[in-house]
């Protein structure tokens, strides 16, 4: 089975990251949901819930991407080709 451009690795990290993604905005909206109930105020918190989660998930793909940029940079100075 051809993997593409990518390796098994890469894969694995790129399919966590987008889990991670998706469980940032589950939760959020659980606990949206869940203070919406307590607190009487549907669907304010829900969005709020799943809008920081949204925020949150990006957060990470951002500093992921940012870091990947870093060793990609780190591997052409080592290579010669910067």
């Amino acid at each position: 089975m051809s993997l593409g451009p990518f390796s098994r690795q890469e894969h694995l990290v790129i399919t966590t990251l987008g889990l991670e993604f998706a469980v940032a905005e589950l939760l959020g909206g659980a606990l949206g949901i869940w203070l919406d109930k307590k607190w009487e105020t549907s669907p304010w918190m829900l969005v709020l819930g799943v809008l920081g989660g949204f925020a949150l998930g990006m957060y990470r793909i951002i500093r992921f991407a940012q870091e990947m940029d870093r060793q990609g940079k780190t591997a052409e100075k080592e290579n010669g080709r910067y």
